[in-house]
């Protein structure tokens, strides 16, 4: 083996271990890359999850909240004397049973201001169903 053909072997030997480590080292990059990318989506996740469960509870709540306006509101029409059809008694009946199931399934809210006013309003109902009193 001559010097030339020795030098061009171990240059292009060399060169062909550094696009090796070149190529070793491209793939390691890549795939901390990619490994950071899932890192963050599911970090990305996570934070939506917990967005959309807060904005999911706050809607729930504010249910909650119109279905207590609006039980409160029928007894005060019926404390007023003004009739109502059996659908809308029905409709304040699913009012209660939605409110009711919010406040077991939520202990920490306030239930202390229609637990009366739906038993009065269930109470005219019986009534009015046994007389066949509705509007």
């Amino acid at each position: 083996m001559d010097i030339k053909t020795a030098i061009t072997t171990f240059i292009l030997g060399g060169g062909f271990l550094a696009f090796l480590q070149f190529l070793i080292e491209r793939y390691d990059k890549k795939k901390d890359a990619i490994k950071e990318l899932k890192e963050y989506v599911v970090k990305m996740e996570k934070t939506l999850g917990d967005k959309i469960d807060s904005i999911e509870a706050k809607a729930a709540e504010r249910n909650a909240v119109s279905a207590r306006v609006r039980i409160l509101r029928f007894a005060d029409e019926i404390a007023e004397g003004r009739k109502h059809s059996k659908e809308s008694f029905d409709q304040c009946l699913s009012d209660i049973d939605e409110y009711e199931d919010y406040c077991a399934a939520n202990p920490t809210f306030q239930n202390n201001k229609t637990v009366t006013t739906a038993a009065y309003i269930k109470r005219i109902y019986a009534e009015r169903l046994e007389k066949h009193d509705f509007l």
